[in-house]
C-alpha cells in the first residue's frame, strides 16, 4: 500500500483520507486509533489513580464482580465493567480468552495447549493466564496461526 504524509500549516485542520479495495480488521483498528483521543484506563490503587495507557496493560481480569487491571508492575482496580472496558480496549489488540478476562495481543510471549483443550498465555512478564476452550479460535486467528491439516 502506498502511504504518503503531507506536514500542513497548524492552522489546517488535520485529516486522513483512505482509498481502500475494502475495509478490512486492520483498518478499522488503524481508524479506531485515528478516532480516538483517549489512549489509556484509569485504575486506582491504595487511594491514588493511575493513568494506565493501552500499551502497558498486560490483562484485565474480573474478580467477585470487580474489575482489576493488570501491568508489569501494578494491580489497579477499575470501576468500569469488562463489557465497557472491552469495547473501549477491542480495536487495540486486545481479545476476550475468557469468561472474565481480557487478554492484551501484543503482552503474548508464547501459547500453549494444556490437556482440557484450553491454551495457556505466557505473558512477557512470565505471567500465565489461562484461555477458554470457547475462545482459543479467536486467539489462534489474532495471532495469525492456521490449523493443522
Amino acid at each position: 500500500m502506498k502511504t504518503t504524509v503531507e506536514i500542513i500549516e497548524t492552522t489546517k485542520e488535520e485529516s486522513a483520507l483512505f482509498e481502500v479495495h475494502e475495509i478490512t480488521d486492520t483498518l478499522q483498528n488503524i481508524l479506531s486509533v485515528l478516532k480516538e483521543e483517549k489512549l489509556f484506563l484509569v485504575g486506582e490503587e491504595n487511594g491514588a489513580h493511575y493513568k494506565l495507557p493501552f500499551s502497558e496493560i498486560l490483562y484485565i481480569e474480573v474478580v467477585d464482580k470487580k474489575s482489576f487491571i493488570y501491568t508489569q508492575d501494578m494491580v489497579c482496580q477499575s470501576t468500569e465493567k469488562l463489557y465497557q472496558l472491552e469495547e473501549k480496549l477491542l480495536p487495540h489488540d486486545f481479545i476476550r480468552v475468557g469468561k472474565s478476562l481480557l487478554l492484551n495481543i501484543k503482552a503474548i510471549r508464547a501459547v500453549s495447549p494444556t490437556l482440557s483443550g484450553r491454551f495457556e498465555a505466557t505473558l512477557m512478564n512470565n505471567e500465565r493466564v489461562s484461555v477458554s476452550r470457547k475462545y482459543v479460535p479467536d486467539l489462534k486467528k489474532s495471532l495469525g496461526m492456521r490449523k493443522r491439516i
